[in-house]
């Protein structure tokens, strides 16, 4: 996964219960998207050590019922994380007051855009 500055990254997200193992990664449960601004992106830049990770709070975020069941879930009161891991890896958590979300981790590198290429 690649990360570039101002863009939208989607996190597919699934209930968290004990048929994750199982579930089909291509029908996600819900859809969460954040805007990658410069400080998420510097705080994703990051990779920490092998047996830690480092969690960050995700405080503007849009989300999308895929499946239909949980459409009452955007009304109501959730937050989210995003989770780094060693490689680096990132996966994502929706708590909701009586539920859970998580996405896969998904490997990432973060991309520059350092203004060195000259147009002809």
């Amino acid at each position: 996964m690649e990360l570039e500055q101002d863009s939208n990254l989607t996190l597919p997200l699934f209930l968290f219960d004990e048929t994750l193992s199982k579930r089909d990664l291509n029908t996600p449960d819900l859809l969460l998207t954040i805007v990658l601004d410069d400080e998420l992106l510097t705080q994703l830049c990051q990779n920490p050590g092998a047996d830690s990770s480092i969690g960050i709070t995700i405080n503007s975020y849009a989300l999308e019922a895929v499946n239909k069941i949980y459409t009452s879930i955007i009304d109501s009161e959730h937050n989210a994380q995003l989770t780094l891991t060693h490689g680096p890896s990132l996966s994502a958590l929706l708590n909701t007051s009586d539920i859970a979300f998580v996405s896969p981790q998904m490997d990432m590198m973060p991309t520059f855009d350092l203004g060195d290429e000259v147009d002809p």
